[in-house]
């Protein structure tokens, strides 16, 4: 039987939706098969427009989409685990390729498909690797702002976590004044800063690797489990989250794989800022397992292409 790429989630659990549905929707559209708006998410239209293509191609109408489906409908190779993981982890962030947030979390920007930030350094390293690519994107984005945000990006810390402050609005700080938040989402839809933004997020899956190969975890819930913790908390720390991962394993030694991601996804969300513990432990808890609640949102991870099998 046909594995199951993607489909639709059962009442109560959260859709799938990403670039990759997007890809789909669009295909199904080109093939004949329209499904709406393409926004990325996987509902009633997506599934009745692939149920539609099914049966114009002789298929059994699921209105799942398989593995060879995928290939069918788009022309394109099977999405392999990092793009799947990606689609995963960015729905969490929340973000996509053009959202922005203001300094609410003491990262004073964050921008882009897994939440890219001013303080670390990874907005600046985007914005110039546009300006010198494609410098006139810049220009069709920010406008006159541009000028601005290039002296932000290259000027010292004091003043670019100034900058953000100064364009980050309300007593969270969440949102940014309107006219840099529509600049970046105009950035973020050009198809050469989408890429360039994927090109950044290698850097993240090479640590996933690493740390999958560190505490030998071989199934796709491994994985989707350290890129997450690579995105989201830099990866798990040499130190004190090895010792600890390391010391509680060897105390009650893990039944299977699952019970070693669940210490790992404990381990990494009990190092994390005080006030986001249980927040990082459920949405962690979250990729172990392959079900759970992130930000209030119920998710089974096999609708998203991630289960715990082993990696092929």
């Amino acid at each position: 039987m046909a594995r199951i790429l993607f489909r639709r989630a059962t009442q109560g659990q959260r859709l799938v939706r990403g670039e990759l549905v997007r890809r789909v929707q669009l295909s199904l559209k080109e093939k004949g098969s329209d499904p709406g708006k393409a926004d990325g998410i996987f509902g009633g239209d997506t599934e009745v427009a692939m149920k539609d293509w099914q049966g114009r191609t002789h298929r059994k109408k699921t209105g799942t989409l398989s593995f060879d489906e995928w290939t069918l409908i788009t022309d394109q190779p099977v999405p392999d685990l990092r793009d799947r993981s990606l689609q995963l982890t960015a729905d969490f962030e929340q973000h996509g390729f053009g959202k922005v947030a203001g300094n609410f979390d003491g990262a004073w920007l964050t921008w882009g498909i897994i939440g890219f930030t001013l303080k670390h350094g990874e907005i600046q390293k985007i914005v110039n690797e546009v300006h010198v690519r494609r410098p006139e994107l810049l220009r069709l984005a920010f406008g006159a702002l541009e000028a601005e945000l290039l002296a932000a990006v290259n000027s010292s810390s004091a003043e670019q976590e100034a900058f953000a402050n100064r364009i980050s609005l309300g007593r969270n700080r969440y949102k940014v004044e309107e006219q840099w938040a529509r600049a970046f989402e105009t950035l973020g839809s050009f198809d050469e800063v989408q890429a360039i933004q994927l090109e950044r997020v290698g850097k993240y899956w090479d640590i996933a690797v690493r740390d999958a190969k560190r505490f030998d975890l071989k199934t796709e819930l491994g994985m989707a489990l350290c890129f997450d913790i690579a995105v989201q908390n830099g990866g798990i720390d040499h130190a004190t989250e090895e010792n600890s991962i390391r010391r509680r394993l060897a105390q009650n030694p893990p039944a299977d794989e699952m019970a070693k991601r669940v210490v790992i996804a404990d381990v990494v969300a009990e190092n994390s800022t005080p006030k986001y513990v249980e927040d990082v432990r459920s949405r962690k808890r979250t990729v172990a397992e392959g079900s759970g609640k992130v930000h209030g949102a119920t998710y089974a991870l096999k609708n998203w292409a991630l289960e715990d099998v082993a990696v092929t």
